[in-house]
């Protein structure tokens, strides 16, 4: 017997296999345990159903199933990591237990990118056990989506190409069940991840096709994790209008999803409509579960930021110092950046420096592989302050500490650019400029400054 529960994670498709150990020859009483276990997991009262299975465990410790079902109650609760232990049992009991290894893999699946790889290997065990196991292929291929992103892989030293591995598992689905249109979203995303925005488009035009069926199989949250991928989707292709219109569908059929909410201000923030921004970012902080307050702290600090209010902004940003301090410390980093950043639109050079240097300080202690980032971002300050030779270090430093080119360096080879220029020394801006030409060519994307930023490099040249 299969219970479906209508559960998304962005926009997974859960199907979780069991409850199976019910209707098992066994003593009556073992049974009566069973039975009264799964009305209370249909009922939602999973604590009551652990406890009725684990007295039919007492009175059968063999039965894998009970395991599998106790592993199934563990991930209702939402604690993936009571839940593949009781899986592992029923793996230990029976190797060939095709239910177990894929629920064990919908766990680790739910422990996001850590836990890939071994849902990966779950859900492979599943499919050779039963190779017509369409569920299996699906978030198998939702796994591999999590290892990439942007054309590139999380773990730089990880050469595996997983897009077309994560489009092949899409399509057995399809091949397997045609009507499984939640396939045409996986690859929508997996397109996406691959900045192939085109044929990501495709794929949502398809899977939207047949929206009553996604709503009858994943309800309404699924639906709308599938209308905020296409509208990510939408958003990378520069096509704002119809992303927010596609966010606004998602919130629709799930007000509280806090992607679309968090995109959808950022889609206003790029269209300069700092108030609705705002207004969303109000939004999530009257959410009660939403746990990472100080982001949205920062982000409408920002805004009132760009609005002029300045008072409003550093109360924002105060509010977020306070939050990240409470509950988020290795994030201080990014609180710093924004005040300083704020501090710099008021021309307040040395409070910005301050806040910059902060926010190397928490960089360099929770976050060093990004430190270099924020040297760029000194730099550009010294080279407010006219400070070129300052400067100069700065943008060395972060062209050093990168582990790999990005627009960030792209940014710091300008920026030596055009201290260089200002000291007079010509040859090193015009090599510093042709590199950052390079850069952004590579790196920068249509519709996000790469044009702009290679025009002005090579203006810069022209000026030498």
């Amino acid at each position: 017997m299969k219970i479906t529960r209508k559960t998304t994670i962005g926009i997974t498709l859960i199907v979780l296999i069991g409850l199976t150990s019910w209707g098992l020859a066994g003593a009556l009483e073992e049974q009566q345990y069973i039975d009264q276990g799964k009305a209370e997991y249909n009922r939602g009262n999973y604590d009551a159903a652990i406890y009725l299975f684990n007295k039919a465990v007492d009175l059968n410790p063999d039965n894998e199933y009970l395991y599998n079902d106790l592993g199934l109650c563990y991930v209702a609760l939402g604690d993936t990591d009571l839940a593949i232990p009781e899986f592992s049992k029923a793996i230990e009991l029976n190797s060939d237990c095709v239910e177990a290894y894929y629920n064990r893999g919908l766990a680790y699946f739910g422990q996001g990118r850590s836990g890939a790889p071994d849902a990966i290997s779950d859900f492979t065990k599943a499919i050779e056990l039963e190779p017509a196991n369409v569920d299996a292929y699906y978030n198998r291929g939702l796994s591999y989506n999590k290892f990439y992103n942007r054309a590139t892989n999380y773990d730089k030293e990880d050469t595996t190409d997983y897009y077309p591995k994560a489009v092949a598992d899409f399509d057995k689905v399809l091949e397997l069940d045609p009507t499984y249109v939640l396939a045409y979203a996986g690859k929508g995303n997996a397109g996406y991840r691959n900045k192939e925005y085109d044929t990501a488009e495709e794929n949502f035009v398809k899977a939207l096709e047949s929206e009553s069926a996604i709503l009858e199989v994943s309800g309404g949250n699924g639906l709308a994790g599938v209308y905020a991928s296409r509208a990510r989707n939408l958003k990378a292709m520069l096509d704002y209008n119809a992303s927010i219109e596609y966010y606004n569908m998602a919130m629709n059929y799930d007000p509280d999803l806090s992607t679309a909410i968090g995109h959808q201000a950022s889609n206003y923030k790029i269209l300069k409509e700092w108030d609705k921004a705002i207004e969303l970012y109000d939004r999530r902080l009257g959410n009660p579960t939403y746990t990472s307050r100080y982001s949205a702290y920062n982000s409408k600090g920002d805004c009132y930021c760009q609005l002029g209010q300045y008072d409003e902004a550093m109360e924002m940003y105060d509010d977020a110092c306070a939050d990240c301090e409470m509950n988020h410390p290795a994030s201080l980093y990014s609180v710093y950046e924004a005040k300083g950043g704020c501090h710099c639109v008021f021309e307040e050079y040395e409070n910005a420096l301050e806040m910059y240097n902060k926010a190397v300080d928490e960089y360099t202690e929770n976050r060093p592989d990004r430190v270099y980032r924020i040297y760029v971002k000194v730099g550009d300050l010294q080279l407010e302050l006219e400070d070129y030779d300052e400067a100069i270090v700065n943008y060395n430093n972060a062209i050093e500490q990168a582990e790999t080119e990005d627009l960030y360096v792209a940014n710091a080879y300008k920026g030596l650019g055009v201290a260089y220029k200002e000291l007079g020394e010509n040859d090193k801006a015009k090599a510093a400029l042709e590199t950052a030409i390079s850069l952004y060519e590579e790196y920068g994307e249509a519709g996000h400054g790469k044009q702009e930023n290679i025009d002005e490099c090579q203006k810069l040249i022209d000026e030498l």
